[in-house]
């Protein structure tokens, strides 16, 4: 059987032709991809920039709300005008694949190219897409124009120094740093202003705002976090608490620090006063300056490190379920898989209580040279 000149190019050419029959199932693919996450944002952002705009409910967003609802309605048409496209773009691809199979089996074939209606819903969409668009850049230049930057909050407080300190958070990261200066200096980046409540001049509070409000990506664009900067003093008492920030302290200069996360980390740099740290999701770091008071480190399933001066004296109570503990610095050969007693003799000997259900837990000595 004779093999027409179609069918023979078509079987020379097979490889590129596959590989270009894929791409275009790819792009496809894509296309509708694109359609569908452009029309789920324009769902979110069209409404809640219009409320937004209305003053009905507060957004952290780096676009002024005019822009917001402009960008969120571009997304909407801009989809609607993929999924239009999609509905012309697919059966041309499945067309053009099954028209090429058909003249590699040396079959008859018709035109591929054929006229078809105008799609004046695809044409409606992108140009109602493209004046979403210019009012969008419009509305945010104007807004840039007239002073605005973003609804993100940025703020810097200062406090007279106060001997108790109580920071709570749901999810802010937040830093304790000690400074050369006078009174206590707050630094934050957030969705909402922060809560103070000092009731006398030793006693200062300070708490995150949780009332609702939208965040936009802020959170990632902005790098939200709270930084303390505390003068060196007597301290009396740190209560430090957060949902899911992570919690980092420089030096404990306080003669009782309490610690308490959910899912946040906690860190704890130059430890010397009575400390308390409970991460119930989250790990425990904590470095010693001087092990004169007793410390208490408990945690759920993340893992707990602790460092110490080599000559320090320590009485460790050690509980897990189904945790271990890593110590050459209490003499620990290999690693524990159960409860356990024991001390390290030396003059002045402290207590250590760790608890963790499932974490590991590893206490040596500090290489203070490295630090």
């Amino acid at each position: 059987m004779k093999t027409s000149r179609g069918a023979f190019w078509a079987r020379i050419f097979f490889l590129p032709a596959a590989a270009g029959l894929l791409c275009l199932f790819l792009l496809n693919f894509l296309i509708i991809t694109s359609a569908l996450v452009s029309v789920a944002v324009g769902i979110l952002c069209a409404p809640i920039g219009a409320l937004y705009l209305l003053g009905a409910i507060g957004v952290v967003s780096d676009l002024s709300p005019s822009a917001l609802t402009a960008a969120g309605l571009f997304c909407l048409c801009f989809g609607c005008f993929l999924c239009f496209f999609t509905a012309r773009f697919s059966p041309f691809c499945l067309r053009l694949s099954q028209r090429y199979f058909t003249v590699l089996k040396d079959e008859k074939w018709r035109r591929i190219y054929t006229g078809g209606k105008r799609n004046r819903f695809m044409l409606l969409f992108f140009l109602l897409s493209l004046f979403a668009l210019a009012a969008a850049a419009e509305a945010q230049y104007l807004s840039k124009k007239a002073g605005f930057e973003s609804t993100v909050v940025r703020d810097r407080l200062v406090f007279k120094t106060a001997k108790y300190l109580n920071i709570s958070t749901s999810g802010l990261d937040y830093e304790l740093r000690f400074h050369r200066g006078d009174g206590i200096l707050v630094e934050y980046v957030n969705d909402t202003p922060m809560i103070v409540e000092q009731s006398d001049v030793n006693y200062l509070k300070l708490v995150q705002d949780d009332s609702f409000t939208l965040s936009l990506f802020a959170r990632e664009q902005f790098g939200y976090k709270m930084t303390v900067w505390l003068p060196e003093n007597d301290y009396r008492e740190f209560y430090l608490d957060s949902g899911s920030g992570d919690i980092y302290i420089s030096e404990t200069l306080s003669d009782y620090t309490e610690i308490r996360t959910r899912s946040g980390n906690i860190t704890v740099n130059g430890a010397v006063g009575k400390l308390s740290a409970y991460a119930a999701g989250g790990s425990i770091s904590c470095t010693y300056a001087a092990f004169v008071n007793a410390g208490s480190f408990e945690t759920k399933s993340g893992n707990i490190d602790i460092r110490l001066p080599d000559f320090s004296g320590i009485k460790l109570e050690f509980r897990t379920e189904n945790g271990y503990l890593d110590s050459k610095l209490l003499g620990l050969k290999e690693r524990f898989y159960t409860s356990l007693d024991i001390e390290k003799s030396a003059p002045l000997s402290r207590y250590l209580y760790i608890t963790t259900e499932s974490g590991g837990v590893s206490v040596e000595a500090v290489n203070f040279q490295n630090r």
